[in-house]
């Protein structure tokens, strides 16, 4: 293999390697690597020939999984790069803590929704890797409570994901607003006993949710009624 190559491919193996990478940013590690630009064949032919020995993975145009690296680059580390400011929750997070017991298709998180004309685009986003669903919640819900308690910062590294307590009242702000479709997560499905009840509790103050989770627990939550001819915007 060309010098320049194998350089390349070591720095994406590196501990602190990204891993979703966007061609713009493979383009200039190229560079770095040869010490000079790689024309856009050249690096296409190496991205082709990565493909097919499956160390790169393509999520959307321009956009790829790091299987260099250790572990490989998964579809949740490419959702920064798909929606600007988007956290992983919901059921993924919940399932990528051991705390959900029906395993998700594809990928959730969210985004956050400011005072202002400008919206956040939400909904299923298709990708080579799966499908992506993305949903907004107000930024003072996003960011609610302490960062240690709604970011996974151990595990986090790869992307921004919330902590599974933080996911489960992610997911029950969404199945009580009427501008949401998302239906509460079954009992039986979240493994509460996998969860910090300190770090719920925090949660559900700064979050304003406390008498909602009490009634999720109870099995008596209410969904709202959902007004009828609106764009969903959560």
């Amino acid at each position: 293999m060309i010098a320049w190559k194998q350089a390349l491919e070591r720095k994406l193996s590196e501990p602190d390697a990204p891993a979703a990478i966007t061609l713009g940013a493979l383009s200039r590690a190229a560079g770095i690597a040869r010490g000079t630009d790689v024309p856009d064949r050249t690096l296409q032919a190496w991205i082709t020939d990565a493909m097919a020995r499956d160390r790169l993975a393509p999520v959307v145009r321009g956009l790829y999984l790091n299987r260099f690296a250790s572990p490989p680059g998964r579809l949740a580390d490419a959702v920064p790069h798909v929606r600007r400011d988007a956290v992983v929750s919901l059921h993924t997070a919940l399932d990528e803590a051991g705390a959900y017991n029906n395993p998700p298709h594809g990928v959730t998180a969210i985004v956050p929704l400011d005072v202002g004309p400008t919206r956040p685009r939400v909904g299923k986003v298709t990708t080579a890797q799966g499908p992506v669903y993305v949903r907004a919640v107000p930024r003072r819900i996003l960011e609610a409570g302490a960062l240690e308690d709604r970011l996974d910062l151990d595990r986090g590294r790869a992307h921004p994901r919330a902590t599974p307590e933080k996911a489960l009242l992610d997911w029950l702000y969404l199945a009580r607003s009427p501008r949401s479709t998302l239906s509460p997560p079954l009992l039986q499905d979240v493994e509460i006993g996998e969860l910090d009840k300190g770090r719920l509790r925090r949660l559900a103050k700064a979050m304003g949710l406390e008498q909602t989770l009490t009634q999720w627990r109870e099995g008596k939550f209410v969904l709202r009624a959902r007004p009828r001819g609106k764009t969903q915007r959560e």
